[in-house]
Parts: C-alpha cells; sequence; structure tokens
C-alpha cells in the first residue's frame, strides 16, 4: 500500500502559504522544502515546526509540521545512497546535500546542518519538492533532480550525493 499522499497533484505550482496555516509560511526567504514535504506527509517530529515557531502560532489551531531536511532524515528508519536503493523501494524520500554533510554514528547515516541540503517525494519516477527559488511546488524526473541540485550544490573540492530514506 503506498504511503504518498493522493492529493500529492494538487500540491503542484502552489506556494506553502496555500499549503501551511501559519506565519511562516508567508516568508518567501524561508527554506520551504522540507517543511513542504512534511505537511504533504504529516510528519510532526520532535524540533522546529511551523506551529512552533512564533508564539502567536502556538495559539491557532492545527497541526504544524516539521521544517528541518536533517530532523526528517534522521527519523527515518532506514536510509542509504540512492544508488544502493533496493529495488523493492518504489516509493521514498529523496535527500541531496554534499557527501561531507553526512556521517556515520554506530552504522546509521546522520544529516549535518550544512544548508546545502534539500529533501523530496520519490514516487514513479518523479520527485514532488518546494522549489524555493520559484516559491512553489514542483515535480521534476529523477533525472532532472539530480541534474538540477548537482548543478546547483556543486562547488571545486565538493561532492553531490543523492540518498532516499523509508517513509516514517
Amino acid at each position: 500500500m503506498s504511503k504518498v499522499p493522493e492529493n500529492l497533484s494538487e500540491s503542484l505550482d502552489k506556494n506553502i502559504n496555500s499549503i501551511c496555516p501559519f506565519s511562516i509560511g508567508e516568508n518567501s526567504s524561508q527554506n520551504h522544502c522540507a517543511h513542504y514535504v512534511s505537511h504533504m506527509m504529516n510528519y510532526q517530529l520532535g524540533g522546529v515546526t511551523c506551529k512552533n515557531f512564533t508564539w502567536d502560532d502556538k495559539q491557532k489551531d492545527g497541526e504544524g509540521a516539521t521544517l528541518r531536511v536533517d530532523d526528517v532524515f534522521k527519523n527515518s528508519s532506514q536510509t542509504g545512497v540512492l544508488s544502493a536503493k533496493p529495488a523493492t523501494i518504489t516509493e521514498c524520500l529523496i535527500f541531496v546535500t554534499l557527501a561531507s554533510n553526512i556521517s556515520s554514528i554506530g552504522g546509521k547515516l546522520v544529516m549535518g546542518n550544512h544548508p546545502r541540503k534539500h529533501i523530496g517525494i520519490l514516487t514513479e519516477g518523479n520527485v514532488w519538492n518546494y522549489s524555493n527559488t520559484n516559491n512553489k511546488v514542483v515535480c521534476d524526473s529523477l533525472s532532472a533532480f539530480k541534474a538540477k541540485f548537482s548543478n546547483a550544490y556543486k562547488t571545486n573540492g565538493t561532492t553531490v550525493e543523492f540518498y532516499y530514506g523509508r517513509f516514517l
């Protein structure tokens, strides 16, 4: 049974402010990739959420969503390099960051807090993610997603790496 929300396609081209009822959704200078994925997947993990971002937000009704890519990554029960993803995993979270932002502690991969990191939902060969550049939800083919972030994150002396994570 798929864990991908049935209404995923309804989010295409939407700004985060039409998905999130809290004040951070109005702030286009924030990184909203984990925020978007967390709203779509109903992730309210320990750490910062859109509901606890401000005092006023805490007073509002509704559930918050996790804001940080590394918080989602660390809560996934299975993570690994995307190229080593088992064929049996056909839907999952997809992460991109610099290889130097990932370490292994006790056999588990841990993502650091480097600003070059992004998350999306991989399903049917496409990656649903929030474009912070265009301030809207996009759906990229896996190859386009990889090319886009390889180009955006690559600098001299760095390696851009893609990871998968099981849905929470």
